[in-house]
């Protein structure tokens, strides 16, 4: 299969972010089922994850926060 990028879809990019986001994620969910399996240690990463969460050891972000710290990148 050739490379795929929005620039390959020119109407696609006119859209404005939020919307492109919203089909990012409609595309994304299509290709995911609920035979879709979840490898063990991603399973076992995020249950650790959610009980660091749980138990005040991770920090919750706000989203203006996350866009700060991916911006950086």
């Amino acid at each position: 299969m050739p490379p795929t990028h929005l620039a390959d879809f020119p109407e696609l990019a006119r859209l404005p972010k939020a919307r492109r986001m919203k089909l990012a994620d409609e595309l994304w969910m299509s290709g995911i089922g609920d035979e879709t399996r979840v490898p063990q240690w991603h399973q076992e990463t995020l249950n650790q994850r959610w009980q660091d969460y749980q138990a005040g050891k991770t920090k919750r972000l706000t989203l203006k926060e996350l866009e700060g710290r991916l911006a950086k990148r």
